[in-house]
This record gives structure tokens, C-alpha cells and sequence, in this order.
């Protein structure tokens, strides 16, 4: 458009020749106007463009944050619900540790005497022990002072080394050690699985 004329080469134009000046002039001006017209929808176009742009990146930046929140509070809470049974199970193995340390006959001696809460006193008592345990459980139960000799001491052939069962007319309590600890693990973790 710079190497079209600005304006006539003579000074005097015919008739035909105004007519040509002033409709190329104004051709000149309506392109102008609609180059200026484009550009400024170009503007416009590219401004929304940039809005809607940052308004999709930071919906999918919300988006992402809240999945990410949600993911790292379900990690949260499983690692907090694992750190809940890895307490337990540490209780349990230590108390594992400091009762595994005693005999078995005094193991089971304990685990009676805990065993005779749940019992009346006036109930006559049996404690099942195996069969290679039962002269020991005997011996160090008469040398109590508090009411276990009056316990009478047979064996179950089907009881394991550390295991007991205290028994009376209306019902029985599993006292090894296994049977005890189990029974804390159920008290401290309601829900949790039952493992050996």
C-alpha cells in the first residue's frame, strides 16, 4: 500500500479522475478502519482467550490440590491407623518378652490368680494344665498364701506347654499366655484382625 500514491500526479484531474481519487481514497480509509477493526477483535479474542486460559488452569490447579489433599489425608489416615497396631503389636510383643522370661508354671500361676477375678469364691476350681507341667504348677500353687492351694491341678492331654485352662461347674478361662495376650490385643484393637 506505500508505493500507491498519496495523490494525483497533476493538479488538474478530469472528471473520471475524481471519481477514482475519491473512491480509492475511501477504499483506502474502509480497509484502514477494518484493519483496526481486526486488530482490536484480535485484541479482544486474545485477551478472552488468556482469561479462559487462567480460569481452566487454576479450576485443574484446584482440581489437582484437592485430589492431592484428599490422597495425602487417606495416607494420613492409614499410616495413623498402621502406627495404631504397630503400638499394639510393640505392647504386646514387649509383655511377650517380660512374661516369656518367667517358667510356665509360673506363668500359669499368675495368669490363675488373675483367672480367679472372674470367679466366685465359694466355686469349686480345677486347673488343666499338660500333662509334664502339672507336679510344678502343683508345687509352686501350694506355696501361696492366697487361696490358690485350694485349687485342684489336673492335666489335659490336649494342652500345649504354656497353656492352662481354669474351669469350675458353670464355665472355664483359657489362661496361657497366647490366650492372654490375644485377649489384650482384642481390648486394645476392637477391630483389628486376630493374629497367632
Amino acid at each position: 500500500m506505500s508505493q500507491l500514491p498519496s495523490r494525483p500526479a497533476s493538479r488538474i484531474l478530469r472528471a473520471a479522475e475524481v471519481q477514482a481519487w475519491t473512491d480509492g481514497r475511501d477504499y483506502l480509509q474502509a480497509a484502514r478502519d477494518e484493519a483496526e477493526r481486526i486488530r482490536e477483535d484480535s485484541a479482544r479474542w486474545l485477551e478472552q482467550a488468556r482469561a479462559d486460559g487462567f480460569e481452566l488452569g487454576r479450576a485443574k490447579g484446584a482440581e489437582a490440590v484437592s485430589e492431592l489433599l484428599a490422597d495425602t489425608a487417606a495416607k494420613v489416615e492409614a499410616y495413623l491407623a498402621g502406627l495404631e497396631n504397630s503400638l499394639a503389636d510393640l505392647a504386646l510383643g514387649i509383655a511377650r518378652e517380660v512374661l516369656e522370661s518367667l517358667g510356665d508354671a509360673e506363668r500359669t500361676v499368675l495368669c490363675t490368680r488373675k483367672a480367679l477375678v472372674a470367679f466366685r469364691q465359694d466355686q469349686a476350681l480345677t486347673l488343666f494344665v499338660p500333662r509334664l507341667e502339672v507336679e510344678a504348677v502343683r508345687r509352686r500353687m501350694h506355696g501361696e498364701t492366697d487361696g490358690l492351694a485350694s485349687i485342684a491341678v489336673e492335666s489335659d492331654d490336649q494342652l500345649q506347654p504354656g497353656q492352662a485352662r481354669l474351669s469350675s461347674p458353670v464355665g472355664s478361662v483359657e489362661l496361657g499366655l497366647d490366650a492372654q495376650l490375644q485377649a489384650l490385643r482384642r481390648s486394645l484393637l476392637p477391630f483389628a484382625e486376630v493374629t497367632p
